[in-house]
């Protein structure tokens, strides 16, 4: 089984693990552009086309074809301690999301909130919520490529995927 998992936002990120290892395939920030407007709190919002193509090539180099595939995208949750750019640019994602992979090619989508999978890894969020993890995604994956601090999202994708091949097992 392959599953690819989402952490949306337009600092979100996608990664594909292979179920057998389980082994990490693909990671990579989601693809960005400007919505060309000079004004307003949302400037930018996902490339769709980009991240089509994205998953073209990933789709190619690792045979989706000849593998029951499953989406995992976190759902997001409002939080008003949140500026408002960052709750829409979540939503907005989110949405695209849901329509780029409502294709039953994409097989099963799993669409659930933060909390659920944050809780199984024993992440307890707060000032740490970032170091804690990356630090959980290399234990799991030495060679993931979020070793900086500003890879947080790639990591949160890749537990993510995690979390939902053992949901699925």
């Amino acid at each position: 089984m392959i599953v690819l998992g989402i952490d949306p936002g337009l600092t979100g990120a996608i990664s594909v693990l292979d179920s057998h290892g389980p082994r990490l395939l693909e990671c990579a920030d989601l693809p960005v552009q400007s919505n060309g407007t000079a004004g307003g709190s949302m400037r930018n919002w996902l490339d769709v086309a980009t991240l089509r193509k994205l998953l073209g090539e990933w789709s190619q180099r690792h045979a989706f074809g000849d593998h029951d595939v499953a989406v995992a995208i976190e759902r997001p949750i409002a939080m008003p301690s949140l500026p408002a750019q960052t709750i829409a640019s979540q939503f907005d994602t989110f949405g695209a999301l849901r329509g780029l992979f409502a294709s039953p090619l994409w097989g099963r989508n799993v669409l659930f909130p933060s909390p659920t999978w944050k809780r199984d890894f024993g992440l307890k969020g707060g000032k740490e919520a970032k170091t804690e993890s990356r630090e959980c995604a290399l234990r799991l994956y030495p060679s993931a490529p979020v070793t900086r601090a500003k890879d947080h999202n790639r990591a949160e994708s890749i537990l993510i995927a995690h979390w939902c091949l053992g949901e699925m097992a």
